[in-house]
């Protein structure tokens, strides 16, 4: 498994998957893969071929999600420099997937390099309906104890599910349009 090259002040810094459980644990390790998986091909595409600097990167995402916030914020920094910003509204007219976050927010993506932007979508069917109404009965209140059994096991079978799919496989991606 490859892991994420980025410069930190100039300084060559490597973070891999275990990097990121390491610093989040296991309690949203589904949000730690995707994550994870998204930077890998953002970055990819990002850069012009350079490594990511860690100090041009900012992230939009419309989901509320502390597995994916802990990864965004061990790789980049993002959240302690201010450059992350939350909004679920930057999605609500989109066709993606809905999140298990409880707050309305959807596996849509917005990663800007140095003034260079691309756009990542959850691919649709990736995310089991089970995971996602376990899931909003969690942040409802409304969970039963074997419930959360279940979603403690889900969470770990889609994180195994996400690790082992290559990126592109699971996000749609794109550049903005010149109109916005």
């Amino acid at each position: 498994m490859d892991a994420i090259y980025i410069t930190d002040n100039g300084t060559p810094l490597s973070i891999n998957y275990n990097d990121l459980i390491k610093y989040h644990g296991r309690s949203y390790i589904a949000g730690v893969a995707m994550a994870y998986k998204m930077m890998q091909l953002a970055f990819g595409k990002l850069g012009s071929g350079e490594t990511i600097s860690r100090e041009k990167l900012e992230f939009r995402i419309a989901v509320n999600g502390p597995g994916i916030i802990d990864a965004i914020e061990m790789v980049s920094r993002a959240k302690t420099r201010g450059t992350l910003k939350i909004d679920q509204n930057i999605a609500s007219r989109l066709d993606a997937p809905d999140a298990a976050d409880g707050q309305g927010g959807k596996y849509y993506f917005e990663i800007i390099h140095n003034e260079d932007m691309i756009l990542l979508t959850l691919k649709k069917g990736l995310i089991p309906s089970e995971f996602i109404d376990i899931s909003n009965k969690y942040h409802a209140g409304t969970i039963t104890c074997d419930e959360k059994i279940r979603l403690k096991e889900l969470k770990e079978l889609l994180a195994e599910s996400i690790i082992h799919t290559p990126p592109a496989d699971l996000f749609y991606v794109s550049k903005p349009s010149t109109s916005q």
